[in-house]
């Protein structure tokens, strides 16, 4: 069995020369967990938002950030207008939020708003009631880590979400969480 060699120029080469079919070596895995995962499918984005929930170093795709945030639109509004129309014919909580972080903190955009009835009388309805708000919970301090790696990704400083605090700070995050990825944002992957 040959033995395969590091070449000068990263790739392996077996002893005798010949290029061996293992590809480029490298320190680093194709995937590692600092780097940012370009192009990620729904799944995989979701694993890593929940894989990387308190990681506030490394980086964020655009493609994880926004799946996170379709996935969080998609879950509330199931849990809070969808299932409880269905069930008992009430939507007791008449406007979804939106913000740079998920739906709980600093939610300053409305993405739509419904006609507000009562609370609904049935148990079922309120079980996903109480789901959403499970849900916002957990996903608080997630939210918060993804868009700070995502800042990372477009070679920002992640004390810019602090840009929160102003009245169109939402506004710009989301705005900034739509920049592309920067090289430069390689400093940012932890170590």
């Amino acid at each position: 069995m040959p033995v395969r060699l590091p070449s000068p120029r990263g790739s392996a080469v077996s002893e005798r020369g010949d290029p061996a079919t293992l590809g480029p070596v490298s320190i680093r895995t194709a995937e590692s967990t600092a780097s940012s995962l370009v192009q990620a499918s729904p799944g995989r984005a979701f694993e890593r938002f929940v894989s990387h929930a308190f990681r506030l170093r490394g980086r964020a795709s655009r493609s994880e950030y926004w799946w996170w945030m379709l996935t969080n639109v998609a879950v509330l509004g199931v849990c809070q207008f969808v299932m409880p129309a269905v069930i008992s014919g009430r939507t007791p909580n008449p406007t979804l939020h939106l913000g740079p972080f998920g739906s709980l903190f600093a939610a300053d955009i409305r993405l739509f708003t419904v006609t507000a009835t009562e609370s609904p009388s049935s148990p079922l309805a309120a079980f996903f009631l109480i789901c959403a708000g499970i849900w916002m919970v957990a996903t608080l301090i997630p939210g918060v880590t993804v868009l700070v790696r995502r800042l990372h990704d477009s070679n920002m400083s992640g004390w810019w979400a602090l840009l929160v605090a102003l009245p169109i700070g939402s506004f710009l995050l989301l705005a900034f969480a739509m920049r592309g990825p920067r090289p430069e944002g390689a400093r940012f992957d932890a170590e």
